[in-house]
């Protein structure tokens, strides 16, 4: 690998600022340090004030990209101490690569800690089915690159699908969906959500969107749409925009499969979705070596879906994790 300083254009720095650039053990380095011990101070003070910029030339804002999120948000580098004493959720930890943590049981230090932290006063780990350490920087790190408050990692893309529609849809609610959506999704919706009361409507947005508003004018029950997009298999797209501003006048909540598209190239959330899914086994993992869904959305609706998660089960092992890191 190329040492660090080759990887960047000193030529298009100030003049004062390329001996920076320049390896820690280079001539140039040591005549700075000889003629001016204060330099490396005051350079360091020049960078931060031209960061500054002045009155006349505020900086711009500097929103991370996708693939720094993929790589960094939601990791633990060098959490200790103090915030692991006022979380208990951070991971005490050094390492660049997040750890992996087995246990499946955290202890509490008091009857008191314990105590806090059932009454919500403390948030902290209790047992691997309802949350971990290692699987909760994954959820960080899709919520990010969602744009979502909230994510939930489950053990597939069904365990998912199935545990939302199930938390949100109760008896006497109603599901729209499309003709071409995941073909097991469609079997759950029409043959078992039906044995609990819970009506399906199925719909083709091929029409311009007529049968959809024609199902939401003829029935005040809709609770959820949902639909994948891009479908699979054949990469139909709905348009999510158009199809949130219908629902959301009716009252239904919409719930968007991304996973043919992964959170890089469509972020449903920011399209006026409540809610978008994956089954992370597809391009997610992308080596056909680990089995994962999740849902994203806001910190309301989750915490909804994952009441019900803790009860039908469906963690993911902390290890699999690894084989969905990006």
């Amino acid at each position: 690998m190329a040492p660090s300083s080759r990887l960047v254009k000193s030529s298009s720095l100030p003049r004062h600022q390329r001996s920076l650039v320049q390896p820690l053990h280079s001539p140039r380095h040591k005549r700075v340090a000889a003629l001016c011990p204060a330099a490396p101070e005051s350079l360091l003070q020049e960078l931060v004030t031209a960061a500054a910029g002045d009155a006349h030339h505020q900086p711009r804002a500097r929103h991370a990209s996708d693939e720094t999120l993929a790589v960094h948000a939601g990791e633990k580098l060098g959490k200790k101490g103090a915030d692991v004493g006022v979380t208990g959720t951070e991971t005490e930890t050094d390492s660049i690569a997040t750890p992996i943590v087995s246990g499946t049981t955290h202890w509490f230090k008091s009857s008191e800690d314990l105590i806090a932290f059932k009454e919500g006063r403390r948030h902290s780990f209790e047992y691997g089915r309802y949350s971990n350490p290692t699987v909760k920087v994954l959820e960080d790190k899709i919520s990010a690159l969602e744009r979502a408050e909230a994510t939930l990692v489950t053990s597939s893309g069904m365990n998912a699908i199935t545990t939302t529609l199930l938390a949100l849809v109760p008896p006497g609610g109603h599901v729209v969906t499309t003709t071409d959506c995941y073909s097991e999704a469609r079997a759950f919706i029409r043959e078992k959500l039906s044995r609990m009361g819970i009506r399906s409507t199925f719909i083709d947005l091929d029409d311009g969107m007529e049968s959809l508003r024609a199902v939401l004018d003829e029935n005040d029950d809709v609770t959820l749409f949902y639909a994948d997009s891009p479908t699979n298999p054949m990469l139909k797209c709905v348009d999510i925009r158009h199809v949130a501003e219908l629902c959301h006048r009716k009252g239904a909540l919409v719930c968007i499969d991304s996973t043919m598209a992964s959170p890089i190239n469509q972020k449903p959330l920011t399209l006026g979705a409540d809610l978008v899914l994956h089954s992370a086994t597809k391009y997610m993992a992308g080596h056909h070596d680990a089995i994962a869904g999740c849902v994203s959305g806001s910190a309301a609706l989750i915490s909804r879906i994952r009441a019900w998660h803790h009860d039908l089960g469906g963690a993911i092992s902390p290890v699999s994790r690894l084989d969905l890191d990006c």
